[in-house]
């Protein structure tokens, strides 16, 4: 009995240190470039030990990962939240929702598509993406798979693309207003 409260404390313990490594590493992301930030820099901010960031990250690197593996992990979610064959005719409720999760924590998700290497991120939501429509009884019912893929991965880039450009600030639309400009884009795509 004594044994098992002790390991609950050490994983709520670990947890607590992880989450105060990542928020450290994104509050200093906010403040500086990545390639600038220090392990000391973490520490100092998360208000931790070195061994402490060593007995979970090997480097700011994989704490960076780490923030980007849990993100697509939630935006995996958001996506595989609503049938497919539903978002392939009508992808508002889909883009309402990835909006809405965005909106929740915007600084975050802008300093996460700031950082270097996003590309490889923005990859991942794509084939994420990509893979849960191809998916779809919609798609395994077109005779001319090759030409719905090539379709289906431009317009998937295309709302990757836009929402990139949202977060980031470069385009005049908001989230809220990104579904619903997203889907009159859309609309002569989408199946009858």
């Amino acid at each position: 009995m004594v044994e098992e409260g002790r390991k609950k404390a050490e994983y709520r313990s670990s947890i607590r240190s992880k989450t105060l490594i990542r928020n450290a590493l994104v509050s200093l992301m906010q403040e500086k470039p990545f390639e600038k930030i220090t392990i000391t820099d973490i520490v100092r901010r998360a208000d931790i030990n070195r061994g402490t960031f060593y007995a979970h990250f090997k480097d700011s690197r994989e704490v960076l990962e780490r923030i980007r593996s849990d993100a697509l992990s939630e935006i995996k979610d958001a996506i595989y939240s609503i049938p497919a064959d539903v978002v392939i005719r009508n992808p508002e409720p889909l883009l309402l929702k990835l909006s809405e999760f965005l909106a929740e924590d915007g600084t975050y998700y802008k300093m996460l598509l700031s950082t270097s290497g996003i590309q490889e991120f923005l990859n991942s939501i794509k084939s994420i993406t990509l893979e849960y429509l191809m998916n779809s009884d919609y798609a395994k019912k077109q005779l001319d798979r090759n030409a719905f893929v090539s379709r289906l991965d431009f317009l998937v880039s295309a709302v990757t693309g836009i929402y990139y450009d949202i977060v980031l600030g470069s385009v005049p639309e908001t989230l809220g207003s990104a579904p619903s400009f997203i889907c009159y884009m859309l609309k002569p795509y989408l199946p009858k």
